[in-house]
């Protein structure tokens, strides 16, 4: 198993750093139908950076993060096996 990649918060987020963010985001408000420019989304985008810049790059593990959210069956069970 390699090195992990940690990012210290105040690191600056790449263009391809936001891409991803952004996808997550947006799937997630889309999934629950809540309003982007909502309380609970601006939240939900505080966190997602958070997590983000703690290290977590999978869009997978990054949907998981958000309260009430599960993993897809076949991701966690392919995926998250330890060694």
């Amino acid at each position: 198993m390699g090195p992990m990649h940690f990012t210290q918060s105040n690191t600056p987020l790449l263009p391809q750093d936001v891409e991803l963010l952004q996808t997550v985001f947006d799937r997630v408000c889309d999934e629950r139908g809540e309003d982007p420019s909502s309380v609970w989304a601006n939240a939900i985008a505080r966190t997602l950076i958070a997590v983000y810049q703690a290290g977590v790059r999978d869009e997978e593990l990054l949907v998981a993060v958000i309260p009430g959210r599960k993993l897809k069956k076949e991701f966690y069970a392919g995926s998250l096996k330890m060694r």
